[in-house]
Formats: structure tokens, sequence, C-alpha cells
């Protein structure tokens, strides 16, 4: 017969207050310290990201969920990227990003092996840039960010755990002011190859892809940054028909969309701040096997 002493329930609570102490601590700080959001959608971060006096738009966190970065703007003042990370338990008051304090930039995104950090900049073109928007990315090294890099043409970034990067093709801009959703080939940080998507549903221009997690579905917007659309993968690897999600309760102007690492919650522009929902309004959509 098992014999439990005193001495043995002190260290078994003693234990289980340490780890709820520990969960506790984990969800407090998790997303600048916010209260998660149900399946009505939230500003986030007011008053520290989403302020009434200034234009955000997009964001990224870092895979393990401790660093955020996101694009503001006020007035007719460049836009610019800040980020706030979570240090001895706190987040810091978001700063701009000095490696791309000398020109406006904005469409941050971090790639999840946590070692690129892609943006559109206004940088002066190279000589291979053909007046499209310019993507330029920076990398980890030691204690800072590299200087950046020029990555290629494109408009807003998303990225799947494999590493497979989406954007919104800007190439047939200059003869019909038409955009595409595409797979983006990547060699050494750069855009080498875009591959368009067959979204069965014609919507006019497609842009600001936000990919899944595990790629099993893309969301995207139609309307220069609004209106939001979303649609499933089929097994064979092919799309179904976009779904409209102004159908399901999300409101005509709501665009940019990107997920959670953790694919938890859906961040979306909408009103000049960043709002935040429950990935449950759109696994709710997901066609039935």
């Amino acid at each position: 017969m098992l014999k439990i002493t005193v001495n043995t329930i002190l260290a078994l609570l003693m234990l289980f207050a340490i780890v709820s102490c520990g969960q506790s601590e984990s969800h407090s700080t998790s997303y600048l310290s916010q209260e998660p959001p149900g399946t009505e959608p939230q500003i986030f971060a007011p008053g520290i990201v989403s302020d009434p006096n200034q234009f955000e738009w997009s964001g990224s966190f870092s895979p393990d969920g401790k660093e955020y970065y996101f694009s503001r703007q006020y007035g007719d003042a460049p836009s610019k990227i800040l980020f706030t990370k979570l240090i001895d338990g706190k987040w810091t008051t978001p700063e701009p990003l000095m490696a791309t304090a000398a020109y406006g930039a904005g469409e941050v995104h971090l790639t999840f092996d946590n070692k690129r950090l892609y943006f559109m900049w206004q940088h002066p073109y190279p000589p291979v840039q053909t007046g499209l928007p310019p993507y330029y990315f920076v990398e980890r090294v030691p204690n800072r960010w590299s200087e950046p890099k020029y990555a290629g043409q494109g408009m807003f970034l998303s990225s799947s755990h494999d590493g497979t990067i989406y954007t919104s093709d800007m190439s047939s801009w200059n003869i019909n002011r038409q955009t595409h959703l595409a797979k983006v080939t990547v060699e050494g940080g750069q855009f080498i190859k875009y591959d368009r998507l067959d979204i069965p549903t014609y919507l006019g221009s497609q842009a600001h892809p936000c990919i899944a997690p595990d790629g099993s579905y893309i969301l995207f917007d139609v309307d220069g940054g609004t209106h939001l659309f979303v649609c499933f993968k089929k097994a064979d690897g092919t799309w179904e028909a976009a779904i409209d999600l102004t159908k399901h309760s999300f409101d005509p102007m709501a665009g940019g969309a990107y997920i959670s690492p953790d694919g938890k919650y859906l961040f979306f522009a909408l009103n000049e701040d960043i709002w935040w929902v429950d990935i449950k309004v759109i696994e709710n959509l997901r066609p039935k096997a």
C-alpha cells in the first residue's frame, strides 16, 4: 500500500504552485500582456500598438512570441516600423527599427526561422528595380540586425512553417493595374521566381496574402487593402472557391490579415487600428472532409 507522508503532500503542492505560476506568467505576458479575444474582434493593444491618433497597418510576431514588429503612420509623414520586446517579463515601449529609420517603411514580416525580417522600404531603387514596390530584408547578427539588402518586388509578405513565402506579385501593375497572389522562390533572401496562385473565383486584383502556418488556407483582400476572403487548399494542392468573409460578420473595410505564429489568432487592419480575433472564425468555415 502506498504511504503518502505530509512532506510528500507539501512537496506536491509546491510543485503544483510553481507550475501554475509559470503558466499564469506565460499567459499574462503573451501578446503584449493583452487579454485574448473570443470570436468577436477586438482592437489589439489599444494605446500601445493601436493609437487612435495614428494609423497602424500590418505586423508580425517572432516565432517565440517575444518580439512584435508593426508599421505606423502619422498624418502625411512616412510610415515607420516599430518594435517591442519581452524582457524580464515586461514588454518594452515600442520604438523605431533603426535599420529602416532613414526612409519610410512598412508591411513587415518575420520568417518562421526567426532569421530574416522583410519589409517594404522607400529606399532609392537599386539599378535592377523597375519602379515597383521594393522589398528589403535584414538578417540577425549578434545583438542586432544587419544592414538592409534588396529582396525584390512585392507587396505584403506571409510565410508558412515550412518557410514558403507568399506575396502580392506586382509585375503586371504597370501594364493593367492588376496584382496577383504568388508563392515566391527565395535564394539567399532574394526573390528569384513568382508562381501565381490559381484562385478559382475571379475577384479582380488579389493582394496582401496571409498563408496559414500549416499552409492549409490563405486569406487575402481585393479592394486595395479591404474586403477579406479566405481560400482553403484541397488535398490535391489546388484551391477551393474563395469565401467572402463579409458574409461571415467581417467588416468590408477589414484587410491586411496576418496570423500569430501559433496559429491561434487572426490579426487585421480596420479603421486605422490593428484588430484581432480567435482563429476559430476561420476554422469554422473549413470545408468538411
